[in-house]
């Protein structure tokens, strides 16, 4: 199979109607989620909104393209861009300096999430801090950046777990960004 070139990748996402990742080359079509992965998608972006007001940081839902120093591109399921966004030169649809990035945890793309893709976006300078939301269950895990480039994971479960994100200033309740999620289909 033939690669492709990041220009190539972005014409073709561009004009899609679907979305795609480019990893390595090679476009993958992002499929449909469920209902819960999808709502949990709206809920960590609407819970990083309501901690982030009166800062300078904004979130993003799964519509902000994003890419790695190697031209890799993600489409992540929310991301926190601190000041102005910046872009490769000549395109205004894309992010290379989030510092923080969230992926909704599915059976299908779990190892992926943790592995191929976790390694890609720890390239980015700016990332301090990578969530992972599990959709069958309420546990987040939290990987931040430490001043050596190491990073550290800490699980966070149930209702009444609050995640710290020293980072960002600011934490995020987990009753509140699974409340009413675990009673639609998974």
């Amino acid at each position: 199979m033939a690669t492709l070139t990041e220009v190539d990748y972005l014409t073709l996402d561009r004009a899609a109607e679907y979305k795609s990742e480019f990893v390595d080359g090679e476009v993958f079509t992002m499929s449909g989620g469920t209902p819960r992965h999808s709502w949990l998608g709206v809920k960590i972006s609407v819970q990083l909104e309501l901690a982030l007001q009166g800062s300078k940081c904004m979130p993003f839902n799964s519509n902000l393209r994003i890419r790695t120093p190697q031209g890799n591109y993600f489409y992540p399921d929310a991301s926190v861009v601190c000041g102005p966004i910046e872009a490769p030169p000549g395109t205004n649809d894309v992010c290379t300096n989030p510092v923080l990035i969230a992926e909704v945890l599915s059976r299908s793309t779990g190892n992926y999430d943790r592995g191929l893709k976790f390694e890609r976006y720890r390239s980015i300078p700016s990332l301090r801090d990578y969530l992972i939301i599990h959709a069958d269950t309420i546990h987040l895990e939290h990987y931040a950046r430490q001043a050596d480039d190491s990073w550290v994971l800490r699980e966070y479960r149930g209702e009444a777990a609050c995640v710290p994100l020293p980072n960002l200033e600011c934490e995020l309740p987990l009753g509140s960004i699974y409340l009413g999620v675990m009673e639609l289909p998974g």
